[in-house]
């Protein structure tokens, strides 16, 4: 498995309006891979300043081709994208 950790870049809000509807079908179209995602946000209720997205991909390079066919991805939201190995220790699979 991958964690891959997006950062949006800064007053990305429209960016991620415009490429909403298709980041969407992305995460459906990808969702035997995608174990769990999200977006970060500085407060509970605020705005999106990025994306947590664990994936159940054979190697980084998988993961790495996954994220760079997110809309969002190709569409400018992230500033920066980190793909790194995860583990999961907890709860038990």
């Amino acid at each position: 498995m991958y964690a891959i950790v997006c950062f949006d870049r800064p007053d990305s809000a429209a960016l991620r309006d415009a490429h909403r509807a298709a980041h969407l079908e992305f995460l459906n179209q990808n969702s035997k891979q995608i174990v769990f995602g999200g977006p970060l946000k500085g407060t509970p209720e605020g705005a999106s300043t990025g994306a947590l997205i664990v994936v159940d991909c054979g190697s980084r390079e998988e993961a790495q081709a996954l994220i760079a066919s997110d809309p969002f991805y190709s569409g400018g939201v992230y500033e920066s994208v980190v793909v790194r190995a995860f583990k999961q220790v907890f709860p038990k699979k």
